[in-house]
């Protein structure tokens, strides 16, 4: 699944297919961003992404340099800036979210590129991180970078992946003649951070889990406990090893207390959280209280 950038807001829907225009027009760009973003194109505004995007058909070929800078400052976003080559007759997509630094930061570019075959259609994947799991249609094909050579034309559902770090999920088109080229940067994972139409399935199990009676009991545990405090979401992980790159196993919500296992590991609290069950949250949503 596609998962929610810091600030909540989600991904889903940003995806985009490459489309050829005719062959004697000029180059298209095509831009959407979370938030909107006022682009340039070597240091001239072209126009504002807004909720619909920014396409632009009317652009020379060759390499250009992109910024995106966000319309509004009042959080503190980043900027993004990168270059792309554009060919007559071809449409680059651009697809971003900005999020309050780099690291949190995150999207793709799908470009295309000529290659010396009439039948054939090649589909490239380079990502950032480095190794990142690549899926087409559901079933793993490899690591970035990856090209597949002889990708039959067609539109494909791809998701790219790693450990720590948000999935991406882009609809691509391959096109006889064509290597469909996507560069994909994946986000950091923010602990507390989940796109929300993830959350209702591990919610349920959670629930099931954690009956009122064992909420209660937790609640007054003896000292020393563990009580989550206020998250962006309303809830927060458990995860099965003191990091965020370990496998989730609950979801708790803040004001709980749960009963605390006497291990504090990199920050991160070691607690029971249902009968029997142990897990770890972060110390960054959560306080240990001994008195």
């Amino acid at each position: 699944m596609v998962a929610v950038v810091v600030l909540g807001l989600s991904l889903v829907g940003l995806v985009f297919k490459t489309k050829i225009l005719d062959r004697h027009s000029p180059a298209a760009l095509q831009v959407t961003t979370i938030p909107s973003a006022v682009v340039f194109v070597d240091g001239t505004q072209i126009g504002v992404t807004g909720a619909a995007g920014l396409v632009n058909d009317k652009l020379e070929s060759g390499e250009h340099s992109v910024r995106l800078v966000p319309e509004s400052t009042e959080n503190g976003l980043t900027s993004w800036e990168g270059k792309v080559n554009l060919s007559s007759g071809v449409r680059v997509a651009i697809s971003r979210f900005l999020g309050p630094n780099d690291a949190e930061s995150g999207g793709e570019v799908l470009t295309l590129e000529k290659i010396n075959s009439r039948d054939q259609a090649f589909l490239a994947v380079v990502s950032l991180p480095d190794q990142a799991v690549v899926k087409i249609d559901g079933e793993p094909r490899g690591f970035a970078p990856l090209v597949i050579e002889d990708q039959p034309p067609g539109s494909y559902e791809v998701v790219i992946s790693s450990p720590g770090y948000q999935e991406r999920q882009v609809t691509a088109q391959t096109i006889v003649g064509y290597k469909l080229v996507l560069d994909v940067q994946l986000p950091r994972e923010i602990e507390g951070i989940q796109e929300a139409s993830e959350s209702a399935q591990i919610e349920a199990e959670v629930k099931a889990e954690m009956t009122k009676a064992e909420t209660a009991e937790a609640t007054e545990a003896v000292k020393p406990y563990v009580r989550v405090k206020d998250t962006p979401t309303g809830w927060l992980r458990v995860r099965q090893e003191a990091s965020t790159d370990a496998a989730e196993v609950a979801r708790v919500e803040p004001g709980q207390t749960f009963p605390y296992l006497d291990e504090t590991k990199n920050g991160w609290h070691k607690i029971e959280y249902a009968t029997d069950q142990e897990g770890w949250i972060s110390g960054s949503y959560s306080e240990l209280v001994k008195d």
